[in-house]
């Protein structure tokens, strides 16, 4: 539906109308809203980078999508107690990494000439191409010995939609050539819990990117 979105679009001949294409990439927080996981949790830092198209109309109004790998993910730590129930200051830390490739579709409002600004709001389908779960692992005597990492692809739920809202701004650097950074934030509606991955709990993915790109007008101004 995307690429046939795209393909309709860009072959409309309206005067005072740019297509866009381009690269971004960039950083991002993510971490999880959950009814009831079983312990406090801290973001992973990963990478979102890809493809970016845009329709720009009035020179203000804009629709786009974007194809891009989306690292999530969050920390869990589980604090070690003796006997009596007191903490010993020892913890085992599980890492959940979770990758898709994302399709962000989205509709924004531009302003300003040479320096500009602009404001997106969308949603972002995503399908999860990999996930895994690494744990730290102790002997009887509760030392360290190192990782264990596990697959979990197959048993986390495939499918993610999310909700966007972006700020940014750029640069022209001429009439075709336009260099642009952003801020987003993302919060996903479904959860990556199913009947065989955290039965009992809903586990929804949100998060921060800061990114940069430079887009190409496919038509010069």
């Amino acid at each position: 539906y995307i690429l046939l979105f795209i393909v309709t679009i860009t072959t409309l001949k309206v005067a005072g109308q740019n297509h866009f294409i381009g690269l971004k990439g960039g950083v991002n927080s993510t971490n999880i809203t959950s009814s009831n996981f079983f312990s406090p949790t801290d973001s992973r830092k990963g990478l979102t980078a890809g493809l970016t198209y845009e329709y720009l109309f009035d020179k203000q109004c804009s629709v786009g999508a974007d194809l891009i790998y989306n690292q999530r993910g969050f920390t869990s730590d589980v604090v070690f107690t003796d006997n009596l129930g007191n903490p010993t200051g020892e913890k085992n830390t599980t890492t959940f990494n979770y990758d898709y490739v994302s399709l962000p579709i989205k509709t924004g409002f531009n302003i300003g000439t040479k320096l500009y600004g602009f404001t997106n709001i969308g949603v972002i389908p995503s399908l999860l191409v990999d996930a895994k779960t690494t744990t730290q692992t102790f002997d009887a005597d509760a030392e360290y010995t190192g990782n264990e990492t596990f697959d979990v692809t197959n048993r986390a739920s495939k499918f993610d939609f999310a909700g966007q809202v972006e700020i940014g701004g750029g640069y022209k650097l001429d009439g075709r050539y336009w260099l642009f950074t952003s801020f987003s934030y993302q919060h996903s509606f479904t959860t990556i819990t199913n009947s065989d991955y955290f039965a009992n709990s809903t586990i929804r993915h949100n998060g921060m990117a800061l990114t940069i790109g430079l887009k190409c007008a496919m038509t010069k101004e």
